[in-house]
């Protein structure tokens, strides 16, 4: 896991230096503290390109595995960050073929991979990754993203040329990124996180999942789908059963030359994980760290009882982190890791257990992101109707007007109007179900510019690619959350937080064979019966049967209150103008349907804001 930078350069365009690009290379020091280099490129037609590199080792811990990375036959440089797992086969594919490598790194497999397959390289490799190639033969610069987007590749495209990180604040220290974009905000406030492709910065955007881009010293660009999720169900083809997979996948992810943890929630996701960790014997088993935390005078959300008892089931040691209630520094830290900003708490949680893993010596982390996604398991799945939102003992019957105060009659009308927003399209109705802060017609009042109606168009646009009509309703909620709330909530949280403390998190159940399996099943009692049955299938029938009655948690914020509510009403007001919010925010923020949504909201987006005026 490590944090690249790449600058290519059309000619005639003068460079930047190599102190600037060091500097911008320097800033993602916590994504690789290990080793730092720069490779500076002379091209024939006189441009000049730069790619940039910080280390953190885990496979190949040699010197001759640092990058940038230059093939033996001096035709292709690499930068890189991320994890390839079959490495074993693609060695002795390449060995078949007379390439013989000078490391035993993954990076040096997939420059030499690219020279002789070219573009179809990135079909052939499992695991996560985000790279950039110089092709000094064809002056042409390669980039690539893994299939579900678990490792960030931002990039940013200028008249003299192309630039790509694994950090957004490090293109903008390069000069890229120069104003908030306003259909990123709007799009935050509804959503609470921006959609690929767009980020929060104007003139910079995600790769999104599963793309290649080729960029050619004329300056043309061009995309290319490589890897998409299921979009219909095809029962048929959808590979070997679903354990002998799991534990496929968790045994090559666990390769590393340097200790192996396991992020241990009382859970379904993080337990199955676990439990194919046994499967492959006790050696293997002892050698895991397990992780869990603790929450402190909080019984009903502590989860350290039922991770402690599956670890001691399976014979893994595990260690019990305890974790007292957040402060408010804990809410600015954990923010200050972001290069854009997410409302949602659990980043607060993944910043305390990443330091914690930190600190416990490890390096490389498996987590059960995914399960959700992949088998069904959010709360918003089982029912999909518009009425399965309004609260229990709701009414909207028509009551004598001088029963109801101002407030009341506001508070009736404001659910209703909610009401009424969530059965214009399926898509409405999902996203209040998924995050339930500001609708279209309310960030109109808060984002200049926009109206109503563009911002619904906003989310349509963002949202409507992922529909795969063919699919089962609920397959079509779970495909779309795949390239969305996964790959622009989940994924980064995991990232950012772990890279600040150089700690890197593997999330075997989003690899892309068991997405494959999981997406492509029809309806069925067998797998669909209960959230995630699959999964519960698997841990009764491993002798973790007693998980079955935890109850579903969720690895977000334990805390019974959060920040105070003056001082996060002082700090919104602080930054709406650099955000350029309208003052209407107080208003809004206070409508009865999801207050603390909207608060949470506009308190991320400041403290988030805050961080990267500091």
């Amino acid at each position: 896991m490590c944090g690249l930078l790449a600058v290519f350069c059309r000619p005639g365009t003068r460079p930047l230096s190599r102190q600037t690009i060091d500097a911008a290379r320097d800033l993602m020091a916590p994504r690789g503290p290990d080793a730092a280099a720069t490779l500076e490129i002379a091209a024939q037609n006189g441009a000049t390109h730069h790619l940039a590199h910080r280390r953190l080792s885990i496979q190949d811990l040699s010197s001759h595995a640092e990058q940038p990375i230059t093939s033996a036959s001096g035709r292709c440089s690499i930068v890189y960050n991320g994890e390839v797992y079959n490495t074993a086969a693609l060695r002795a594919a390449l060995a078949e073929k007379g390439v013989s490598c000078r490391t035993t790194s993954d990076t040096e497999l997939i420059l030499e991979g690219y020279e002789l397959w070219g573009p179809e390289i990135v079909e052939k490799l499992h695991g996560m990754f985000a790279f950039a190639i110089w092709d000094h033969r064809d002056q042409s610069a390669f980039l690539a993203r893994d299939r579900i987007g678990i490792k960030p590749l931002f990039v940013a495209q200028t008249p003299e040329g192309l630039a790509c990180a694994s950090d957004m604040r490090a293109l903008r220290t390069l000069g890229f990124g120069h104003g908030l974009d306003g259909d990123a905000r709007a799009l935050f406030l509804m959503l609470g996180y921006v959609p690929a492709p767009r980020t929060i910065w104007s003139g910079i955007e995600k790769l999104p999942a599963g793309m290649t881009l080729r960029w050619s010293a004329d300056g043309a660009v061009h995309r290319q789908t490589y890897w998409s999720a299921p979009d219909d169900t095809d029962f048929e083809t959808s590979g070997a059963g679903l354990p002998a997979l799991i534990d496929t996948v968790v045994e090559e992810q666990l390769l590393a030359d340097v200790p192996v943890g396991l992020f241990l929630s009382g859970g379904l996701d993080s337990s199955v994980i676990a439990a194919s960790i046994a499967e492959l014997g006790p050696q293997v088993a002892q050698d895991i760290h397990a992780l869990t935390i603790a929450y402190s005078g909080s019984a009903a959300h502590d989860e350290a009882p039922a991770a402690r008892r599956t670890a001691d089931q399976l014979g893994m040691k595990i260690q019990v982190l305890p974790v007292e209630s957040a402060s408010h520094h804990s809410y600015e830290a954990a923010v200050g890791v972001l290069d854009e900003p997410l409302a949602y708490n659990a980043v607060i949680s993944q910043n305390v257990i990443s330091e914690l893993a930190a600190q416990a010596g490890l390096k490389v982390v498996l987590s059960g992101d995914g399960g959700d996604e992949v088998f069904g398991g959010y709360r918003w799945y089982p029912e999909m109707t518009a009425d399965a939102f309004i609260p229990p003992g709701t009414s909207f019957g028509i009551r004598r007007l001088k029963d109801l105060t101002p407030n009341r009659i506001r508070e009736n009308l404001d659910v209703l109007r909610g009401r009424v927003y969530r059965r214009t399209s399926a898509l409405a109705l999902h996203t209040q179900r998924l995050f339930p802060a500001f609708r279209p017609n309310q960030v109109a009042q808060l984002v200049p510019g926009q109206s109503a109606r563009s911002c619904t168009d906003l989310l349509d646009a963002a949202l409507s690619p992922y529909i795969a009509p063919s699919l089962p309703q609920k397959r079509q909620m779970q495909r779309l959350d795949l390239y969305t709330f996964c790959q622009d909530v989940v994924l980064p949280k995991v990232d950012r937080a772990g890279m600040a403390f150089s700690v890197e998190a593997r999330p075997p159940l989003l690899d892309h064979r068991i997405i494959d399996w999981g997406l492509s099943r029809p309806i069925t009692e067998q797998y669909d019966s209960a959230p995630k049955n699959p999964l519960r299938q698997i841990v009764q029938d491993r002798g973790l049967g007693f998980l079955l009655d935890e109850p579903k948690r969720g690895f977000s914020l334990k805390t019974a209150t959060g920040p105070d509510a003056a001082r996060v009403a002082a700090t919104i007001d602080a930054h709406a103008p650099g955000l350029e919010l309208s003052q209407n925010w107080r208003k809004l923020a206070k409508h009865v349907e999801a207050r603390h949504v909207k608060m949470d909201t506009l308190h991320f987006l400041s403290l988030w804001y805050q961080a990267q005026k500091s």
